[in-house]
């Protein structure tokens, strides 16, 4: 039966029934309510007894997908700089030399971008031409031949990218409005971008090759720049310039406190011990039968536990101090030295790496939100930048260069072994060197959360440096 004649056949059916009497209306109710009476009462609002999700602010999704791809970009490169010298001929000693200089170049050029990112320029901009910079640099890694021009290369790529550290005070300024805890999730997808590049291009690399490296880097390098010069718009454009409230009321210049100095030197011993191990663990697993595969893994063993370390930070937070939670990663690194000291196998350093994702995500972490807590208002990234600076700037230099001596003169074991009495003391001085450094206020009110235009806070006056949200 078509649907034609269904509804012909009820139609016909409909009006062969006999019409019936309407039913009379019902009875009045005395009690009735008027209809604007009602209509009042339904219209008026209601505090409801739970709160509606917020829509997602714009500003930090941008920097979700920023430190996504700078994180993918640098997995194709970094894990794999150390092996790339050494397949073109350097040996361990002067790959220690080239890498220190590299350090020492982005640690002299990153604190003088951190001073403009302060005083003239939007960091916003300069990581976008770190960006465009670093992917053109990348490029000359084909065209060189010699070892000097390589090394020289190499050192270009490292000052290229050293206004990439300015991310972490982009974010941190976006993040006032917000749970400063939100920062390690944030931080987590970089981590996330670098186990998935590092796993997929090790397998690219070890299949056709490590020249392949500034082909794949570049494009997604540039990728990168692009987006932040999308998503992230510099604060000056929706921001007024400093108000008064985040000046000193005494009128005084600002300093480096010197709970921050102290911890400089902590800074100091443990990027020294993870420049020594980190990149001559490379050419280790080369020895001892892995390729670029195993380096790529290993690079994406670190990133996989990193992961969920960095996002039950805010957890641990609840609990532990800052520089308690960085003596807790450098308690893990050296645990972990000294089972690289005694690894025979490549398949087993590679897998120590899933606990040193761990010890990263720790010391990382509570490093940045330490800086940000002991640096005044007006040098927050003046602060971000002198840790990482000497992070992975000046400590490295000793590093890179005490490593290479180390495993060229007496092997790996002695390398390792020498590293953990580094990190040991460096956990120690985090202790004590930061005590009562960081500073806390009364929790905001919820009023005080709501995001501007923008997404960026328009005063830093109600919001103490040193505010924690549990």
């Amino acid at each position: 039966m078509s649907w034609s004649s269904m509804r012909g056949g009820w139609w016909c059916q409909s009006q062969s029934r006999p019409r019936t009497t309407p039913m009379p209306p019902p009875a009045r109710s005395r009690n009735r309510v008027p209809t604007a009476v009602l209509f009042d009462t339904l219209s008026t609002p209601v505090a409801p007894s739970f709160e509606w999700p917020t829509k997602p602010n714009r500003t930090i999704s941008g920097l979700h997908w920023a430190y996504i791809l700078v994180g993918t970009a640098d997995g194709t490169v970094l894990p794999f700089v150390p092996l790339y010298l050494f397949d073109r001929g350097l040996t361990a000693a002067w790959i220690g030399l080239v890498l220190a200089v590299a350090a020492a170049a982005s640690l002299v050029l990153g604190l003088a971008w951190a001073y403009l990112a302060d005083r003239r320029f939007s960091p916003e901009r300069m990581v976008v031409a770190a960006s465009v910079a670093a992917s053109a640099v990348a490029l000359l890694l084909a065209l060189t031949s010699g070892a000097l021009t390589l090394a020289l290369v190499i050192v270009a790529l490292s000052v290229a990218r050293s206004p990439m550290m300015l991310l972490d005070p982009i974010a941190l300024r976006r993040l006032l409005t917000t749970r400063r805890t939100d920062y390690a999730r944030i931080r987590l997808r970089m981590s996330a971008g670098w186990a998935a590049s590092a796993i997929g291009s090790g397998a690219v690399f070890q299949t056709l090759g490590l020249r392949l490296i500034p082909f794949v880097y570049a494009p997604l390098s540039a990728l990168a720049g692009l987006w932040v010069w999308h998503a992230l718009k510099p604060a000056t454009e929706s921001q007024p310039p400093e108000s008064g409230s985040e000046r000193d009321p005494s009128g005084r210049r600002a300093t480096i406190p010197i709970g921050l100095v102290g911890f400089l030197v902590s800074c100091f011993l443990l990027g020294a011990s993870l420049a020594a191990t980190q990149n001559f663990l490379t050419l280790q697993i080369n020895v001892l039968g892995g390729g670029a595969v195993l380096v790529g893994a290993a690079a994406a063993f670190q990133a996989l536990t990193e992961i969920p370390t960095m996002g039950y930070t805010h957890v641990l937070r609840r609990y532990l101090s800052h520089r308690v939670l960085f003596a807790i990663g450098c308690g893990v690194y050296l645990v972990i030295f000294v089972a690289w000291a005694f690894a025979s196998d490549a398949l087993t350093a590679a897998l120590l790496k899933l606990a040193a994702g761990v010890g990263f995500a720790l010391t990382y972490v509570a490093a940045v939100m330490i800086a940000n807590d002991v640096s005044p208002v007006r040098l927050r990234a003046t602060g971000q930048a002198l840790v990482k600076s000497v992070l992975f700037g000046l400590a490295p230099i000793a590093g890179s260069l005490s490593g290479g001596l180390l495993y060229g003169a007496f092997g790996p074991r002695v390398m390792f072994l020498a590293s953990t009495a580094v990190v040991a003391a460096a956990g120690l001085i985090a202790l004590f060197a930061i005590r009562g450094s960081g500073r806390r206020s009364e929790p905001r009110r919820r009023d005080q959360l709501a995001l501007p235009a923008g997404g960026i806070l328009l005063s830093e006056g109600s919001a103490h440096p040193g505010e924690h949200t549990k």
